[in-house]
């Protein structure tokens, strides 16, 4: 018989293995949970644990004691406890543990949870779009639910009934955000298909409130587009974590808005991750040709390729050889986006009538121009025979006097009534043309002190906030109509002129920084919807004139490294 005074054994748990520690995270941590039982999850409770162990030990330790967890390097990436979309894996895309990470580099992260009565409260109010918008989020996140189908398969609606949850019907939402006048776009049959799916109708509905919030000159996204982004970046780290979902149509649709959503902001290493990834889901899939639905391939090499120009970047290798077909729409035919990019026919007559004289005359020249310079530059390894040099000189020459051309024009705002359009033109050639004249990239001639109005007495304005200035004047609303190929040249010009070296310029406090992260994300912004201007019907258009964009850029670097050797 035992005696009472001996120690009992220990009683061991059946089937419970020591996992290793986790590493410490932040002080200050939230637990984030969707349903109530969420809070009890094993992966949870031992985040708690672990995080409640850590606090605990450091105030037990005295002041001069080092933590066991801070012998690793100091210049150790910062731990986040932000839930990463990604899991293991061997190979493929998943392998990229940052990617589509918010981390703790960004001084105010656009992803950010909360309460949605809390963040309805901060929210601007009084606007039926942000009403139909925090409507939609609520229903969208109610419950999970994913169609692992493509875009060109006639899956089942996959949202669920208004009375199982009691929340609205995402039917009848989806109809009633597509039927909203200022969300409407040319090609309806492609915004239905978007909404078909939970998460690429979120994802649409927060790009919508990212526009909205420029709209109401909002810098910083407001709270309920930050939430929107967090409900976006949970539901495709579901789908990246999905066998039949990692690359799905709908999971690359997503990440695009979200990519669109985040663009003309500061943190550049990180959207790199963000577009690197989406380039290695698409490889998986096995190229464009692959997708599913003829119209996401296009989609996504206009948006790719706008994200190229205005960030002076080559274009990316998976767009090479791909060109949308001319797509026939069932609305009326829209004009093509005649443009000093795309000549219809190799001219610009196309829209005369459609602006003031003053306004076609520049176009005419910027068409000149881009056709001038392509041509005198555009050659392997720059050797002419010498009796080129005399048709080489004659290009410079002409290139020169369209620039004096330029620079004789007044400003309209010198008149009784201001021609915006003109004015908008008029500056965005003065960067364009002067970049190509002098070899110099678009950021220089975009920062130069512009002369403007005598009479205005503004000291210190820049060409490019005068470019903006002059835009924000003009009726954006449909994009100029049948100068829609123009106005989206300007904002490519713009966009690209306030694309600073400078990436934290969109969480900075210096106010010297704000007016150009704001002109940084306008520009951006616009050129990204205007290239959508009439949906698909002239995406080919649209593509060939961000191709000789890109082509100016690389010829206006070539030609600036020949002049420095």
């Amino acid at each position: 018989m035992t005696s009472p005074n001996e120690p009992k054994p220990a009683k061991k748990r059946a089937g419970r293995k020591r996992l290793p520690p986790l590493a410490p995270g932040p002080e200050l941590q939230f637990v984030v949970a969707t349903h109530p039982d969420d809070f009890k999850a094993d992966d949870t409770m031992r985040n708690v644990r672990s995080h409640v162990m850590y606090k605990h030990r450091g105030e037990q330790r005295s002041p001069g004691e080092r933590p066991k967890g801070d012998e690793r390097s100091s210049s150790a990436v910062p731990v986040t406890r932000t839930p990463s979309p990604m899991v293991g894996s061997s190979e493929g895309f998943l392998g990229d543990p940052n990617f589509l990470v918010p981390t703790s580099s960004r001084r105010r992260s656009t992803i950010w949870d909360g309460d949605f009565y809390n963040i309805m409260s901060q929210s601007p109010q009084g606007h039926p779009l942000r009403d139909l918008a925090a409507r939609i989020i609520q229903a969208t996140t109610a419950e999970p639910a994913r169609s692992p189908a493509t875009l060109g398969q006639s899956a089942g609606y996959p949202f669920p009934s208004s009375s199982s949850l009691g929340q609205e019907s995402l039917e009848d939402l989806k109809n009633l955000y597509i039927s909203n006048i200022e969300l409407s776009e040319a090609d309806r049959a492609w915004l239905e298909t978007v909404c078909s799916n939970r998460m690429s109708f979120l994802s649409h509905v927060s790009v919508a409130c990212v526009y909205h919030d420029v709209a109401e000159n909002l810098l910083e996204d407001s709270p309920l587009t930050v939430y929107a982004k967090t409900k976006l970046l949970r539901m495709i780290k579901d789908s990246l974590q999905g066998y039949t979902t990692q690359t799905d149509d709908f999971t690359i649709l997503s990440i695009l808005n979200l990519l669109v959503s985040e663009i003309g902001g500061s943190d550049e290493d990180i959207f790199d991750v963000h577009q690197q990834g989406l380039v290695r889901i698409i490889h998986q899939r096995g190229g464009l040709s692959n997708l599913g639905h003829g119209s996401i391939a296009t989609f996504l090499i206009i948006v790719i390729l706008s994200f190229t120009v205005l960030r002076g970047h080559p274009e990316p290798a998976m767009l090479h050889g791909f060109t949308p077909s001319r797509r026939q729409s069932a609305l009326l035919e829209q004009p093509p986006p005649i443009s000093p990019l795309y000549p219809l026919h190799g001219d610009v007559s196309g829209i005369y009538g459609s602006c003031s004289d003053g306004t076609y005359e520049i176009i005419h020249d910027m068409h000149e121009l881009t056709q001038t310079f392509v041509a005198r530059w555009n050659y392997v390894g720059g050797v002419y025979l010498p009796s080129s040099s005399a048709e080489l000189a004659s290009y410079d020459i002409n290139m020169q006097q369209i620039y004096t051309r330029l620079l004789l024009r007044p400003s309209s705002t010198e008149d009784l009534t201001t021609d915006w359009v003109y004015e908008s033109c008029r500056l965005a050639a003065l960067i364009y043309c002067r970049s190509i004249v002098q070899g110099v990239p678009l950021t220089d001639s975009a920062n130069v002190l512009h002369a403007g109005n005598p009479g205005a007495n503004i000291l210190g304005i820049t060409a490019i906030q005068a470019l903006h200035n002059a835009l924000n004047n003009t009726d954006k609303r449909n994009y100029w109509g049948d100068m829609s190929g123009v106005f989206f040249w300007v904002c490519l010009v713009g966009g690209a002129g306030s694309w600073s070296s400078t990436q934290s310029v969109y969480g900075e406090r210096d106010e010297g920084q704000h007016p150009a992260a704001w002109i940084r994300k306008c520009f951006a912004l616009y050129a990204v919807r205007s290239s959508m201007a009439h949906g698909f019907e002239h995406a080919g258009a649209v593509v060939e004139g961000q191709r000789t964009m890109l082509q100016v850029q690389n010829l206006i670097n070539l030609k600036r490294g020949i002049a420095s050797q």
